[in-house]
């Protein structure tokens, strides 16, 4: 049987600003206070749904359910529109609920109106698990909010429904936030990460699953991307003495001072933690969010260290919730810290952090090094090769190791860098001052990252204008009509004089015989091919042919038909040879100069698309000198101020006026 039946708020007035919207403006805050009351009704599941198809904000709602106890109509009045009951005041600080003896979240009887954070109605659709009755009422804000005082003493009259048995409907309570006040949708997958983390739920374990549009939260710690895990990598000397027991999920747990007990984890990742919600150690009482990710109150020395940056943890407290005092703030953010009760717990969350910065960055340093010397092929010869001088420079590379801020990637290249300069007896002193500082500030670190990068530049930029100057030996050779086989041989053994990108390739040995019968049946008869210049490279699965005319003569038609027909032959024998593992090869025949016949240059356009290619000597050097003095350019703009990078290749330009007689070796 339905009937309508009157409840009563037993005061109204502006405080609901403080209770409802001040402190629960964020739909997180707000909903994860509907679902703390879920937990102490004894819910297994709690299904969270939003509804914003409407196109307009007036008409978006999010609904939340749970299997609960549920209440009765008098419990809707003695309990819900009571406005502060609490049940620990009955059933003292440890109270528990009353089917599964669950520690109660709840404590200060306000969260239930936390949805006008966030709503202006909420709506109550409860059902007793006790007795089946039905009780279904809805809080208007505004109307609530009405008048000037800030309590009244008379009740305000509350609509509802009452069924005595509702058998349709399981026991549970439904609330329904409508008429919301949210600038946008609510992006759920943020949300649900958001609310994951204000709770310290094992959905198996504590027989309670929170969803989100179906999906049930949970942690979703990227593990991949941690570096470290405390207490699993605490030294037994530190074990002992602190005297902390490893439970079987892993967490530490420690007695710090009558008798109160917490339990804890940290993390330290590999990569900044970027998500303020992760930054820091959580603490948690009764399960759910007492104080928000921060480091115990630490101060001084602490904000200037990189560690904390890379830090992430949970403490478990039950205790700071069953004190006689209140010391949780009525937000569930933080903690009063200046209690008395609590300073044994910061004076140990302060211990623990410091001692965990120290064994990060101890065991950070040694596995930057480790990784410099497995990763770094050369680490140990070149070290080696240092004599007696190794130690210093090792000795620089471990206080660098020590700098938090320094990824293993950055390291890496600083530690190479670093010997690179030792080795080309630049920055020794700058090393050995390295070596001997105790500890390195930023202002230094940057001062040797700049000065590590504008060695590394000015070694590759000398490179670079070691293998021009070797083009225009190259150059002038050419133009002295001087291709006899050890300019080919030259050519072999450094491909990059032809170009920046043929660095890596070599000689190909593989194709002699293949390249001597394709050679036959395409220049058989053809007297200007009898004492041809040919080189076969390759890289990995590429293929490379360089043809290479006699001095003196002209490049027609009949040259770039025969050479078409030369790799057409060459490709059938690779295609026929599958072992050989090489892709379709690219040819360049090179010439004194071509032709200038009409039809000419269509024809070696055409022969592009083929990957095949026609130049003559000048065009194929200026094409190569012009690529190394791009790539030289951009090398010097790595450090466009410093003199030394400035100086290299203000040579060069003499050089290419210049006629060397023999080629110039690097």
């Amino acid at each position: 049987m339905t009937a309508n039946t009157q409840l009563h708020l037993g005061f109204h007035g502006r405080i609901i600003e403080h209770i409802g919207i001040q402190m629960y403006q964020s739909p997180t805050a707000a909903l994860a206070e509907i679902v703390s009351n879920a937990w102490d009704a004894d819910a297994t599941e709690v299904d969270i749904k939003f509804d914003f198809d409407a196109d307009r904000k007036t008409g978006w709602t999010i609904t939340i359910l749970d299997n609960g106890n549920g209440m009765t109509k008098e419990e809707c009045q003695q309990k819900f529109l009571s406005v502060g009951f609490n049940r620990r005041e009955q059933d003292g600080p440890k109270a528990t609920s009353f089917q599964k003896s669950r520690p109660l979240m709840g404590r200060k009887g306000i969260g239930k109106f936390a949805g006008f954070g966030i709503a202006r109605f909420i709506k109550i659709d409860t059902v007793s698990r006790e007795t089946g009755e039905q009780t279904v009422f809805e809080l208007d804000q505004e109307v609530i909010r009405k008048g000037d005082s800030y309590v009244s003493t008379s009740a305000l009259d509350i609509a509802a429904t009452h069924v005595e048995n509702a058998a349709s409907r399981h026991h549970g309570t439904k609330i329904t936030l409508r008429d919301l006040d949210l600038n946008r949708r609510i992006p759920v997958d943020q949300f649900r990460a958001s609310l994951a983390r204000r709770f310290l739920i094992n959905s198996t374990a504590d027989e309670f699953t929170i969803k989100v549009d179906d999906v049930a939260i949970c942690d979703n710690t990227d593990h991949s991307a941690i570096e470290m895990s405390f207490p699993r990598d605490l030294p037994p000397a530190d074990i002992a003495a602190r005297g902390v027991t490893v439970d079987d999920a892993g967490w530490g747990v420690e007695t710090i001072a009558d008798g109160k007990t917490v339990r804890w984890r940290v993390q330290f990742f590999k990569e900044l933690v970027k998500n303020e919600e992760l930054f820091g150690i959580t603490i948690f009482a009764h399960k759910k969010l007492a104080q928000r990710p921060f480091m115990f109150n630490l101060s001084g020395g602490l904000a200037s260290q990189a560690g904390p940056e890379y830090m992430s943890g949970q403490v478990v407290a039950d205790w700071v919730d069953e004190l006689g005092d209140d010391v949780i703030s009525t937000e569930r953010q933080r903690l009063r810290w200046e209690h008395p009760e609590l300073s044994d717990l910061q004076d140990w969350g302060q211990a623990l952090i410091r001692r965990l910065l120290s064994i990060w960055k101890s065991n950070r340093s040694s596995e930057k090094l480790r990784l410099l010397e497995s990763k770094v092929g050369t680490f140990s010869e070149r070290l080696d090769a240092l004599g007696s001088e190794k130690i210093v420079v090792r000795t620089a590379l471990s206080k660098l190791a020590q700098i938090e801020k320094l990824s293993a990637i950055q390291f890496q290249e600083l530690g190479s860098a670093i010997l690179l300069a030792w080795e080309g007896g630049r920055l020794k002193g700058l090393i050995q001052k390295i070596a001997r500082t105790d500890d390195m500030d930023e202002g230094e670190l940057i001062s040797i990252l700049a000065e590590a990068n504008a060695i590394t530049a000015l070694h590759t930029a000398e490179t670079v204008n070691a293998k021009l100057q070797a083009i225009n030996g190259l150059e002038a050779r050419v133009q002295r009509k001087e291709l006899e086989n050890a300019v080919r041989d030259y050519i072999a053994k450094n491909p990059w004089l032809i170009s920046p990108r043929w660095e890596t390739f070599a000689v190909e040995k593989r194709l002699a015989t293949i390249c001597e019968t394709a050679y036959a049946e395409a220049y058989k008869g053809n007297t200007d091919f009898d004492k041809r210049i040919d080189l076969i490279l390759s890289s990995d699965r590429q293929l490379l042919v360089l043809e290479f005319m006699r001095p003196g003569i002209t490049l027609d038609s009949d040259h770039l038909h025969r050479f078409g027909l030369y790799m057409d032959i060459l490709q059938e024998h690779i295609e026929a040879n599958t072992a050989l593992g090489l892709d379709y090869p690219a040819g360049f025949i090179v010439a004194d100069r071509l032709a200038k016949k009409p039809g000419f240059k269509t024809q070696i356009k055409n022969m592009n698309a083929n990957s095949r290619h026609a130049l003559d000597w000048d065009a194929l050097l200026s094409q190569a000198k012009h690529q190394w003095k791009e790539f030289l350019v951009h090398v010097k703009e790595r450090s466009p101020e410093d003199a030394r990078l400035k100086a290299v290749g203000t040579e060069e330009g003499r050089a290419e006026h210049q006629a060397p007689s023999t080629i110039v070796k690097t």
